[in-house]
């Protein structure tokens, strides 16, 4: 470990105890807070990306970190007089090192995630101060000087940078990285491979089972699917292509399965949380709410695993569970996780909630019997808290940066008034038409999320695209929640794909073969979204009779999808049955959307005629073999 190394651990240790340090005593106002943790985040990153660059751009990351650094230290020693001087004017060393933070964090953000976001704040910005030179409808306000508009930028009281998406990456989503990463570091992913191995015996689905329970366990808790795949993908990918699943499969099964993560409850990779804010409800509500369509995301992975086992012929089953390691690890798991549960179902916040679930973590590991059985195990233990604080607060800091320049965007957003102009201008592009609007919205989900951590990606669309849906009458609940699952599915949608990326090369194969065996697994996932906007009772709890019509519906859409994707259903589909089944697909689709029953019966009606098809094969197969006995 060199001394950079060393350097960036002692930082982000120090970033780990001050975020839980404030959740406790608070020892300064929001608005410092909120200085502190953008300075932080920019430290991390900066001298993260310093030691991974060389030559210019080390220099450039080593500048940016220093002058992040110099403002935030300057803007906490006047934060009150930064938030009186709203709407008046900054000074000119505050216009300074205003200027000089932003251009830091999104130099920062552009080395961190790439120039998608990076652009966007360009872009937004350069419209915030210039727009007024546009001519027509796209005009925006001017403003009386540029150390005016500058304090919509620069200000402890809530709005650009420090306000809008950072506060809740301050209080809630930094802490959560914490919990998610010391979960992680203290032994718990093994639990999730056990009671995914235990499961895979019990399902007959071999490793692909234990994939998606192992990975939809860890991914809620971790918030970050690409970190979740390399973390569980090193060994349930090896071992499904052990079993006899194609290298293709395999990573697509562990990419999806990531990706899940990122809807199940109780935590959902912490988006649940930046929903609540947005929505202005309790996170319980939210949690509540997106359960049933998790668990109808996963059963619909389960299924199309079941046809592509069934498709294979013959598929090892998994290694037999280690109960030992299942009785030793769930009380670390249990404790911590029914502590998060039980403060959020009782009304406390989600930063108080979360300290006291890593509080249970650290107690957790430290009253195992391994922990005092011997020095080693007593070092070990401390080790493993040490790195998943780490770990944590890296992790939290990448998010920090991203989401930061996402509130510049946000500000832009609403102080030039772009974002009515924009949800007016793809409405009239949509021709008042929802079904429309919802295809634009879902790709342009698809193409902002990509490369980008759920978190960021569901901030980012919610903010450009949520009024859009809004004009149209949208629920706004099941706005959120289509924008939101479009988020999460960009990691594993080409051309990005970066869930994809990182299971391919783990599984030895081609990221396009890979790619396309993730789209085949994600049939009932894509159209999921779209009850959510037609068939608002399905995001009722518990559910209401309203919601098993349409669930019946997306059923048969799926299974008839996955018929055409996988080219196997009791048995292997001919070119008649693929396209009888992408009929039904279509009719059921038609009538999610339209809601007109003859659709639907014209859809059961084609499936069934698949299945009795499929059946008299297999009856026609079997009976030569029986006679023969």
């Amino acid at each position: 470990m060199n001394w950079i190394s060393v350097i960036a651990s002692g930082v982000a240790l120090l970033a780990a105890l001050y975020h839980l340090g404030f959740a406790f005593d608070r020892p300064f106002t929001e608005g410092e807070h909120a200085i502190i943790h953008v300075g932080f985040a920019a430290l991390i990153v900066g001298v993260d990306q310093a030691r991974r660059r060389r030559g210019a751009f080390r220099f450039l990351a080593v500048a940016c970190t220093v002058a992040a650094l110099a403002a935030s230290v300057y803007f906490v020693q006047i934060s009150e007089e930064l938030e009186l001087r709203f709407g008046i004017g900054l000074t000119m060393p505050q216009t300074v090192a205003g200027i000089a933070i932003i251009v830091a964090v999104i130099i920062l953000c552009w080395m961190e995630w790439g120039l998608i976001i990076a652009s966007l704040a360009v872009i937004g910005l350069s419209y915030f101060f210039f727009g007024d030179n546009i001519p027509g409808a796209m005009r925006a306000a001017s403003h009386p000087s540029f150390e005016y508009a500058m304090t919509f930028l620069i200000s402890s009281g809530g709005t650009g940078l420090y306000g809008q998406v950072t506060p809740i990456s301050a209080n809630i989503v930094f802490l959560f990285m914490v919990f998610g990463a010391l979960l992680a570091s203290t032994g718990v992913t093994r639990l999730f491979m056990e009671l995914g191995n235990w499961l895979g015996r019990l399902l007959k689905g071999g490793a692909a089972v234990t994939s998606v329970v192992s990975s939809a366990l860890l991914g809620t808790v971790t918030g970050a699917t690409v970190a979740n795949v390399a973390i569980t993908g090193v060994f349930t990918i090896p071992t499904m292509k052990r079993q006899g699943f194609r290298a293709e499969d395999a990573a697509a099964m562990e990419s999806v399965a990531s990706c899940g993560g990122q809807i199940l409850p109780p935590v959902m990779g912490a988006g649940a949380f930046i929903m609540a804010a947005f929505l202005g409800v309790s996170y319980v509500d939210i949690a509540l709410r997106a359960l049933v369509p998790a668990l109808l995301f996963f059963g619909s992975v389960l299924l199309v695993i079941a046809f592509i086992v069934r498709k294979s012929g013959h598929i090892e089953e998994c290694d037999p569970p280690d109960f030992r390691c299942i009785r030793g690890e769930i009380f670390p798991f249990l404790a911590p996780m029914t502590t998060l549960v039980y403060f959020l179902m009782n009304g406390y916040s989600a930063t108080t909630a979360v300290v006291f679930a890593i509080a249970a973590i650290i107690g957790s590991t430290l009253l195992r019997p391994s922990t005092w059985r011997s020095k080693s195990g007593f070092v070990n233990s401390l080790r493993a808290i040490f790195e998943g604080l780490v770990s944590g607060a890296q992790q939290g800091a990448g998010l920090a940066i991203v989401i930061v320049v996402i509130s510049l965007v946000a500000q832009s957003l609403i102080t030039t008034a772009l974002g009515p102009k924009f949800a007016s201008a793809l409405s009239g592009l949509a021709g008042g038409y929802t079904f429309l609007a919802l295809l634009l919205i879902m790709l342009a989900s698809l193409i902002l999320g990509c490369g980008l951590p759920t978190v960021a990606a569901y901030t980012m669309v919610a903010i450009m695209m949520i009024p859009a849906l809004s004009t149209l009458g949208v629920d706004a609940f099941a706005a959120h929640m289509f924008v939101y699952y479009f988020a999460v599915y960009a990691a594993v949608t080409p051309p990005v794909a970066t869930a994809v990326i990182v299971a391919s090369r783990i599984a030895e194969t081609s990221f396009w073969g890979a790619a396309w065996a993730s789209m085949r697994l994600m049939a009932g996932p894509i159209i999921l979204p779209f009850l959510f906007i037609y068939h608002g009772d399905i995001l009722t709890f518990p559910l209401n009779s309203g919601a098993l019509l349409p669930i019946f519906a997306w059923l048969v859409a799926t299974v008839s999808l996955q018929i055409v994707t996988v080219r196997h259903f009791v048995g292997p589909a001919s070119a008649l049955d693929i396209a009888a089944a992408g009929a039904s697909v279509a009719f059921a689709f038609a009538w999610i959307v339209a809601g007109a029953m003859p659709l639907l019966a014209v859809a059961v009606l084609l499936l069934a005629f698949v299945t009795t098809l499929q059946l008299r094969r297999r009856s026609r197969a079997a009976a030569p073999r029986s006679g023969a006995a």
